[in-house]
């Protein structure tokens, strides 16, 4: 009897250690910090520091944790690359109460992801989110300004927007197309918020030295110690872009892993994180 009892006590702490294990998976977010630095980059802006959130996912437990770490960071923007919102989840609440907090931190920019571009009111709530002090960046560029030095900072429209549901479209034509618009004849600094990092070639092939994505996930299940996760939509197994900080030629991609969670419902491995780019 003792040893049934003992052995009915070990499954028992076996699995409430095993259940704060993924608590702490999903919801211990983290903060990683990047150094970026580029002969090209404006002298001005060194010290420049970004706030990088993606794929927050309408998630209803993390916006608080998001925000607090963020503003503890001191960042002189904030940068939404995408996914804000789900569009599994259709109270959109969380997402507007962490947009109600980070525009009291730093100025916030933001370009939808494959999950807005299927939410049936979308331009409505992205009406919204201007009216409460959001630039929404869509194929669009401003001029950022520290220290009497300039950098450009655009926005690329995610290819689901152009998908009209034919099978076989995916928009990734039309989103070259426009991006190669938005970029062209321009030779300053240019700073590119972007939902997806498997666009990788088409950021090099236009000449955008730093481009903040996500989507990815991280892979969701995460290889230990390492960059890499098991699986991407638009990329498959073992995909090349899940995380981190990717070089290729001149052009940098930061890949965030998110915060909330879509159609799978954990992450292993791969903690949510709040990312942090500071200029040098």
């Amino acid at each position: 009897m003792n040893k049934a009892i003992t052995n009915i006590c070990l499954g028992l702490t076996a699995a409430a250690g095993t259940a704060a294990f993924l608590k702490w998976q999903n919801q211990g977010i983290r903060v990683t910090k990047y150094k970026y630095s580029s002969d090209d980059l404006p002298q001005g802006f060194s010290g420049f520091r970004i706030a990088h959130i993606s794929d927050f996912h309408n998630d209803r437990h993390l916006g608080k944790k998001v925000a607090t770490l963020t503003k503890a960071e001191k960042p002189d923007i904030i940068a939404l690359t995408g996914d804000l919102f789900d569009c599994r989840k259709l109270n959109l609440d969380a997402g507007i109460n962490l947009i109600r907090q980070l525009v009291k931190i730093a100025p916030v920019y933001y370009v939808r992801g494959n999950h807005e571009a299927r939410i049936e009111n979308t331009d409505d709530v992205t009406a919204l989110l201007e009216s409460m002090g959001v630039t929404v960046m869509e194929n669009s560029k401003i001029t950022l300004e520290k220290n009497g030095a300039a950098v450009t900072l655009m926005g690329a429209k995610d290819p689901r927007f152009y998908h009209s549901g034919k099978k076989g479209e995916n928009g990734a034509n039309q989103f070259r197309r426009r991006l190669s618009q938005l970029t062209e004849n321009d030779s300053t600094f240019k700073l590119l918020l972007s939902h997806r990092p498997e666009f990788i070639h088409t950021y090099r092939n236009n000449n955008i030295d730093l481009a903040l994505t996500g989507h990815a996930h991280g892979g969701q299940f995460g290889i230990p110690f390492t960059d890499y996760g098991v699986f991407v939509p638009n990329q498959g197994i073992f995909p090349p872009y899940a995380a981190g900080m990717k070089q290729m030629d001149n052009t940098t991609v930061v890949i965030s892993r998110g915060i909330g969670n879509s159609g799978f419902p954990f992450r292993l491995f791969n903690r949510p994180e709040v990312v942090i780019i500071e200029f040098e």
